[in-house]
């Protein structure tokens, strides 16, 4: 068999590699701050751990870029990030921050292994995934064991197998709803907490940023997770089920930024659009049309933020261009 790097990469393998670089030099800076910033033992322990294995990833991405003559991408470096300002957020934030990073890494590199053929990238998001799954595992047990996991709702379920009888089951008639299924109150229970995490991270890089222009951006940003919390908190609460939910703040009352506002444009805009994903997966799975209506028109108000916020980012040179295929036409020269 021949050497497997000479195989060309192929676009979801590319598409895979790219994004994955471009997150991991984030987490990065975000990592490096928070070490830096950190008061529990055990926090900055795992806080560091997922450090080095940042580091370990974004040098063997490298090692592929430059082996299938990619261009590395700029990403974000230590000019980014400010290690030596005030803490913006509290240990208890590292913890939920780090729970939700394992969560939306084992689904992401799960997705890009199924798309994936050359075994030396298969083998490389098997081991990612592997480490998402072990760090949600490790951050779980910690934060059982200090009392700050916020657990999805407890509710009882019919003893017998019952099956469908009616269309009233996915149709509203006359306003009649049936109970949620234990499935809707998870994707529910997820879109609640995903919205719990994002406001703090915005309303966190709100309160630094030093454009008023961003700043209003962001704090848009924190109105519409609230207004998510807050509609689907009512459903549940509507329906007599326990809500998942947190007394922490998070954010600390610093007004200097601990990053730079490429970065945390960054990092808005791809909270945007993992809640659209959690918004999805509630949608295939939601069976209900009123939470249908209700996750179509959230989605619709969040990917009209994430728009706005990728053309402040083009507007400030910010945005870095994905891989996209040749266009050959335009390399004729007439």
């Amino acid at each position: 068999m021949g050497d497997i790097k000479k195989i060309p990469l192929v676009s979801s393998e590319i598409s895979g590699l790219w994004n994955t670089y471009m997150a991991s030099s984030a987490t990065k800076c975000l990592l490096t701050f928070f070490v830096n910033r950190v008061d529990d033992i055990e926090t900055c322990s795992i806080l560091q751990h997922v450090l080095d294995l940042t580091y370990r990833n974004i040098h063997s991405l490298e090692n592929i870029f430059t082996q299938s003559s990619i261009p590395i991408p700029d990403g974000f470096t230590d000019d980014d990030v400010y290690v030596d300002v005030p803490r913006l957020f509290t240990d208890e934030f590292y913890l939920l921050y780090l729970s939700n990073l394992a969560r939306a890494h084992m689904l992401n590199y799960t997705q890009i292994l199924s798309n994936c053929a050359r075994s030396d990238i298969r083998e490389l998001f098997t081991k990612l995934t592997i480490e998402s799954t072990d760090l949600y595992n490790k951050v779980t047990d910690v934060r059982l064991s200090k009392g700050v996991f916020t657990r999805f709702p407890c509710v009882e379920v019919p003893k017998t197998v019952k099956y469908i009888k009616s269309k009233k089951f996915s149709i509203d008639w006359g306003g009649e709803k049936r109970p949620l299924l234990a499935g809707e109150i998870t994707h529910i229970s997820i879109v609640i907490l995903a919205n719990i995490l994002g406001r703090a991270i915005i309303t966190g890089f709100g309160q630094v940023s030093k454009s008023k222009k961003i700043a209003d951006y962001m704090f848009r940003g924190r109105d519409i997770s609230s207004k998510k919390i807050d509609i689907f908190t009512s459903i549940l609460t509507s329906e007599n089920i326990p809500i998942p939910s947190t007394s922490y703040s998070f954010v600390t009352n610093s007004t200097v930024a601990p990053f730079s506002e490429k970065l945390m444009m960054f990092l808005i805009v791809s909270v945007g659009t993992i809640s659209i994903e959690n918004d999805g997966m509630a949608l295939a799975e939601t069976l209900r049309r009123d939470l249908q209506m209700k996750f179509m028109r959230i989605t619709s108000e969040v990917m009209k933020y994430i728009k706005d916020g990728a053309v402040i980012m083009i507007d400030n040179n910010w945005l870095e261009q994905p891989p996209q295929s040749v266009e050959h036409k335009n390399l004729v020269e007439i």
